[in-house]
């Protein structure tokens, strides 16, 4: 067991290097790691490592959580919409569904859920797992498997009763910015 922990450390420190050499965070890594002689890396595992203590034990657990999962999406989800490419702006919009999907469920599951020690620590990992980009991210994964077909297959009652029809086709001449729906 040991072993695979040590394995899988090892795996998320050389995904992580790039971003810690080259990211935002890049320059007060570096004062960090010459003034405390402790490699980068370790440093983000440490701090990781107390976010989660901290989202099992915090008393603001419940702000952080929801603040990274509305925060970091949201940024992006303004710059998909302002790049010229549409798989971006899709991706986000999916993740955005899917948010609100758990949002509603979870406002059912309150009383349950906020009485269990890990939930926030689980709702965060489940948040971030839901940002991972492409047909391996949380996402894609949930809209695809269970809340495209359920609104699909509700879809003609749904419109029956609310008189809506919002067939691509119909509404592909509407122009919004220069761009298309």
């Amino acid at each position: 067991m040991e072993a695979l922990v040590r394995e899988n450390i090892r795996k998320l420190e050389v995904k992580l290097k790039p971003l810690l050499h080259e990211g935002p965070l890049a320059p007060y890594l570096n004062t960090l790691e010459q003034k405390t002689k402790v490699k980068r890396e370790q440093l983000a595992l440490g701090f990781f490592g107390i976010v989660c203590i901290y989202l099992m034990l915090g008393s603001a657990a419940d702000f952080v959580c929801n603040f990274l999962g509305f925060v970091y999406p949201a940024y992006a989800s303004v710059i998909a919409i302002e790049s010229p490419q549409h798989q971006d702006d899709t991706e986000w919009l999916i993740y955005w569904v899917v948010y609100g999907t758990f949002g509603f469920a979870e406002y059912f599951g309150h009383h349950f859920f906020h009485s269990l020690w890990l939930y926030w620590l689980l709702k965060c990992g489940f948040l971030v797992w839901l940002m991972v980009p492409g047909q391996k991210g949380g996402s894609f994964v949930l809209y695809h498997r269970f809340i495209r077909s359920f609104v699909l297959k509700h879809r003609p009652v749904v419109e029956k009763y609310m008189k809506v029809d919002m067939r691509y086709e119909q509404i592909q001449h509407l122009r919004w910015e220069g761009r298309k729906f």
